[in-house]
Order: structure tokens, then sequence, then C-alpha cells
């Protein structure tokens, strides 16, 4: 370590620390982010591979600072975290490095003892870890208190920051940072951490929205990936058995005996797995290892699965959704398995980061989809094997280690109503000046005219949400005291109405209320089988018993979206000749025969495929170009769905007929006609306390794209 000026410039009790992990170097992240962190002058992105040790890159300099020249009182570093499990993580990985330099390190969210939250608020020291979501509710019941909290904050460190940018949270935390810095009259200095980012230049402007501070990108070297690669395809028999059967039987022997994780795109499809592999289990007399984990399943139930993982005593595997994708410890996996066709690249490259993270060991990722082949009554989308196709182009794109950009379209006004009442509940009140400064031209509302902002207040005002008083000043209405006094204020997206589900006193998780139940009932829920044996109207309690039977539930959500540049490479899939060498004889096979039928039905050049009831319309882009024109063929009286990688529109006719006339409704539509033709639709959880023509117009900009889709059809005329 002598030769390392980055471990010279290091505090002695960092150094100490180091010495008793027995590390013989710094990581190169940790070499070169060591004096950018403690020059501070610039905001920084670390980006490494999970495990790559970027936590240890942005807190050995930040600790070291702590210990050299941090302040006595208050708060010196702020860190977020989307997650709660990700807080206590990280409170355990960086808990003896703080005892070895002297520093306090506080976890802070619901789930902490108030007591020790307490002693924090007392004697604020060192570093806090936190959700944006507990920030928030500081600034709306801590106001009065939180500045001598924070006055001398030096640093704000952010957690897989990839999971925030282009998301409502992420919006709520730049917010919340752009109050932060105006409270105590400085910038500070954002550090960034992330193992995906596609455009580290666009995700530096994200982390600092107004670009008042320059920002580095601090990367290594990407190390060739040992990566073993499989995608195989699964046919559903002719006897209408779920595909999940044949699936479940090979994960159960590739995967006994070892620890893994498996990911679907759905909970009901990890509820169904999981408890195809529990009765595999069963009917073999062997103990189980195969469980559940997403997000409807209590924080005790998520837990067990993560510590059992993460203590690596018995063979351990977790069928999950994407809540096992970010940076939780959970100690070595031997393999990731995939079902169905992920919907972008990001994502899989998040779970496949899970395996092979020991040196010399490869990654193993299995792919799982379901194909169509011989099945009676096919469509286009299933002879053109949409869903294989879809995985393919991912795998391609993620081995060229492209990532989606972020969503640049979203409005995000919900969340904005929520920071306008946030700032209206620390102060007081405030004028619509300050405010559109704070959150518009130094906050992450850059794309927010101080016209439409008018319109926003004016439709909360309406609505009595916000009231102006003759002095000009803006203060909390009847309404809106009602929305900021609700405990889910604090949480910027929509929390849903829900059944909480008891079996034996033990809560397992929660299921959606809109979804009737009745007593009797057979369901799976954490990968077990249930019976409803009472349901509280009232409390929301659903109280369950262990059956012999039962069905996945249905958890509503939607899908993710697909970008552009997946579904071009689909095309081009079926314009190429060759097969991945990832691919299983069975996927080769039905890759051979939807590349047939996509040349014999000329879909490259016309298009379109017709059947006897429908136009199936290939246009091989994002959901935003086939949401518009699927409106606009719905609005020209020919209803039309979005599936896949087409519109599916009811009409049998020629569809020269069908552009004709979509693209004379173009020639005297603008995007604003446009808007107002369509149905409001609330995309957030506040948007309902917006006026109806600001939703329309947030809703067309953020899901459709009418100026490409004229050129579209111009281009088909």
């Amino acid at each position: 370590m002598s030769e390392s000026n980055s471990f010279n410039r290091l505090s002695h009790g960092v150094q100490r620390w180091i010495y008793r992990q027995g590390w013989q170097s710094l990581r190169a992240v940790q070499e070169k982010a060591t004096p950018v962190i403690l020059d501070a002058s610039k905001d920084i992105l670390i980006t490494a591979p999970t495990a790559g040790g970027k936590t240890e890159a942005a807190f050995l300099p930040v600790i070291s600072w702590l210990e050299d020249s941090g302040p006595e009182c208050g708060y010196g570093v702020l860190c977020l975290s989307p997650l709660k499990a990700l807080i206590n993580d990280q409170f355990q990985r960086l808990e003896l490095l703080c005892e070895s330099s002297g520093t306090a390190i506080t976890p802070w969210h619901g789930d902490i003892s108030s007591s020790l939250k307490k002693r924090s608020w007392k004697s604020p020291q060192g570093v806090l870890l936190i959700t944006p979501e507990s920030l928030e509710a500081m600034f709306v019941t801590r106001a009065h208190e939180l500045k001598a909290r924070v006055q001398n904050l030096h640093y704000v460190v952010i957690d897989e920051f990839h999971a925030f940018i282009g998301r409502e949270r992420g919006q709520q935390l730049l917010s919340l940072l752009a109050r932060l810095e105006q409270l105590i009259g400085r910038p500070l200095c954002r550090i960034a951490l992330s193992a995906t980012i596609g455009d580290p230049d666009m995700a530096l402007g994200f982390l600092r929205p107004d670009g008042s501070r320059s920002g580095i990108h601090l990367d290594v070297a990407h190390e060739s990936l040992q990566l073993q690669l499989m995608l195989k395809s699964y046919i559903p028999p002719q006897d209408d058995l779920p595909v999940s059967i044949e699936m479940a039987q090979d994960l159960f022997l590739w995967l006994r005996g070892s620890s893994h994780l498996v990911f679907a795109n759905s909970r009901r499809t990890v509820e169904e797995i999981t408890d195809r592999l529990g009765k595999l289990c069963e009917t073999r007399g062997l103990p189980l290892e195969f469980f559940a984990h997403h997000g409807s399943l209590s924080r005790d139930v998520r837990h067990f699965v993560e510590q059992r993982l993460k203590d690596g005593e018995k063979p351990t595997t977790a069928v999950a959704t994407s809540t096992l994708e970010l940076g939780i410890d959970i100690g070595e996996v031997t393999s990731v398995a995939q079902i169905g066709a992920p919907a972008n690249v990001s994502s899989l490259r998040q779970r496949l980061g899970r395996s092979g993270r020991r040196e010399g060991t490869p990654a193993i990722l299995r792919l799982l989809v379901t194909g169509h082949g011989d099945r009676h009554n096919p469509s286009p989308i299933d002879l053109l094997e949409a869903e294989l196709f879809q995985a393919i182009a991912v795998i391609e794109l993620m081995l060229e280690r492209w990532v989606e950009p972020p969503d640049q379209y979203s409005l995000h006004l919900s969340t904005l109503v929520q920071q306008i009442l946030s700032m209206i509940a620390f102060k007081g009140g405030i004028n619509a000046a300050s405010a559109y400064r704070t959150l518009c031209q130094q906050g992450p509302w850059q794309n927010i005219t101080p016209d439409f902002f008018a319109r926003v207040l004016r439709g909360l005002g309406a609505n009595q949400v916000v009231r102006q008083l003759p002095t000009g000043e803006l203060i909390v209405d009847d309404v809106g005291e009602r929305i900021v006094s609700s405990h889910t204020f604090y949480t910027a997206f929509e929390v849903p109405e829900e059944y909480r589900l008891v079996a034996k006193g033990k809560t397992l998780g929660t299921l959606p209320v809109t979804t009737p139940y009745m007593e009797g009932q057979l369901l799976i829920f954490s990968g077990r089988r249930w019976a409803v044996q009472s349901i509280d109207p009232q409390a929301k309690v659903m109280t369950l018993v262990r059956a012999k039977s039962g069905l996945a539930p249905t958890f509503g959500g939607e899908s993710a979206p697909v970008h552009q540049r997946i579904r071009q490479r689909m095309r081009e899939l079926y314009l190429r000749d060759d097969i991945p060498r990832f691919c299983d004889s069975q996927s080769a096979e039905l890759v051979a025969r939807a590349r047939q039928y996509f040349h014999d039905r000329h879909v490259d050049t016309r298009h379109f495929v017709q059947d006897d009831r429908n136009l199936f319309w290939f246009i091989w882009d994002d959901d935003r170009m086939l949401d518009t024109l699927k409106i606009l063929a719905t609005l020209n009286d020919y209803p039309a769905e979005r599936m896949g990688p087409c519109v599916m529109v009811q009409y049998t006719g020629d569809p020269k007929h069908l552009i004709g006339k979509i693209h004379d409704y173009l020639t005297n539509c603008t995007q604003d006609d446009l808007a107002a033709e369509i149905k409001p639709q609330p995309l957030g959880k506040f948007d309902e306390s917006l006026s109806e023509d600001v939703i329309r117009e947030a809703f067309v900009r953020e899901k459709l794209d009418v100026e490409r889709a004229a050129a579209y059809i111009s281009g088909l005329m």
C-alpha cells in the first residue's frame, strides 16, 4: 500500500480498517475516487460491476473526511438509498469502518427503533443512511429542527443511482436535494453509485439538473466477463397443460442442491413457479429449497429468504421479481435464470450481475421463454415468435454493452404536486416564484415553463389543494391539508389499497382489494397453497389456512416499456440468417420457422398482416410510438390494441384506406388537438389534484409521440 497515493490520503482510522481486512491494494475505482472525492469540487458518478468496490470507493474518502475534518455537531454525510433492506446492508457493511475511524453512523427508516432515531436526532453526527421518503418526512414533520441537523453536511451519496433515474422517486430525490442546498445556502458534493448506466453524461445531467456544478464519471476498464448463456424455448403441450410444468421440472434438475436466483416478469409467475418447484421437492421427499420473493410479500418473509441465501448453509433458490435486482447482500449464487423475455437490457444486466461474482467463476444465465410452434389457430404474433425474438434482441444488446437511456418524456407532475405541498408544509407558505425557482430552475423539473407551472397552481387552487392569500403567498387549503396529513404523503408513488394476508397469526403479505375474494377460495401465496378462511372487509384482513391446491392470484401492475432499439434489433434478427449460439435446438427451429413466415408474408416491406378479423400492423418501434398509432386508429373508428411489436386493429379492409384516414386526421390535428380528444388519464398519485387540461397535456407529452407518428404515416403514403 506504500506506493498508493490514494491510500496515503486516507485517514488513520480508515487505513487501520483496510489493514484489518487484509487488502493488499485498493481497487482501481477506489484509487481513482479517493482524490476526487476528497477534493469535493465536482459531483461524481462512480460505476463499477456488482461487487466491484463502489461502496468503498465512495466511503473510504468520505469517512476519512469525517475523521479528519468532519463537523462536531450535525450530520456530515447523507446517504440516500432506494430500499430499507439496502440501508440495513450498508449499515452492517460500514459499521466497523466507522467504528475504526471514530465516526457515528445511523440507519433511518420506518423499521428502525424510535429510541435509536431519537438519540441520533438529539446528537446528530457522522453518516445518516436514509430513504427519500424518510427525508421527505423530516422536511414536513421536523421543519423547525432540520436546518441545525444538516447545516454542516458536506457529501450526499446516492446508492443504486440507476434505480432513481427517470422515475418519480428520482424526481422526489433531486427536489429534496435542491431544497436541502437552498436550506443550508451552498451546494453539496453529490456522489452517485451505480452498476448499470447506459449514458454517463446523461446520468451526470440528471444528478445535477441545473448544471450549476461540473461532474466527473469514474469508471474502471470493463473486464472480460466469463459468461455461460443458454436460451431454451418451451412449446405448450397439446393437452393444454401449462408450460410452467416443464419449466419447473428443468429448473429443479438444474438448480437443486445449490443456491441460485430465478427471475420472472410478474409476481403471478413467481408464485406459480415457486409452487411447482415446492411440490417437486415434496413428492421426492426432499427439504424445501425454493422460495418466493416479491414486493407483495411481507418484510419478514422476504428477509427470511435473503438471510438464508446470505448464510449459505443450505441450498436456496429465490424465485423473484425485480426485488432482488438491486444490491441487497445475499452472498454468492451459482447461477441466474430468467423466465420470459426481459423487457429491457438494464434489468437483465442487473440480474446477471448477481452471478459470477467470485474471481475465476463464470456468470451463468439461463433464459426460458414460451414458444408457440404448431398451436391451434395461431395469430401472426404467435407465428413470428415475438417473445423469443425479443429475448434474443435483449441478450445481444446486453452483450454489446448497450443500456436504455433514462426516460426523458415524463413530466412527473404528481411528484411536482407533492413537492409544492411539502414546501408549503415546511415553510408554512411560499410564493409561486420561489417555488418555481427551487423546483424547476434549480431542481429536476427543467422542462416545466413558468406558464405551465402557473397552470398547475391554478388547477391546485380550483381543486382546493392550495389557496393564495392577498399577499400572494400560497398556503395549503382544505383538500391539501388532508393530503399532507396522510401517512402516505411522503411516498411519491401510489400505494394501492390491499388486504393483509395472515396465517397462524403471522402476516404473509398483501393482495390488492381490486380483485374479489371469497371465503373458501383457493390461492397460492409465498409459494404455498392456501384457502381463504375468513375476510374482514373493514380491517382489510384475509385469514388463510393451508390447502392442497390453489391458483396464483392476479396482482395487477403494468409491464415495463420496451425501447425502440430492442424492437429494431428484433426486426434485424428476422432479416438475418444466422442462429445465435446460445439458442437451444428448439429455439433454433422456432427462429427458422418465424423467419420463413416473416419473409413469406413480406412483413418487412408491407408492414401489415391480415387474418379474417384483424389487421396486424408491424411498426418495430417503442411503446410510445405504438400507443400513438393505436390511439390514432381508435379515434378514426378502428378499435386497436398494442400487441408486442405491432398494433392489432379491428379492420379487414385495405390498409391503404386506414393509413389515408390517419394521414388526413393528422394533417388537421396538432398535439394539443389530440390532447383535447383524449379522456384525461391521471398518471400518478397526486394527479387528480390537477386540472383536466393539464392531465390531458401531460398524458400526451409522456405517452404519445404525435410528431414522429405523423412522419411515419407520411412515409407510408
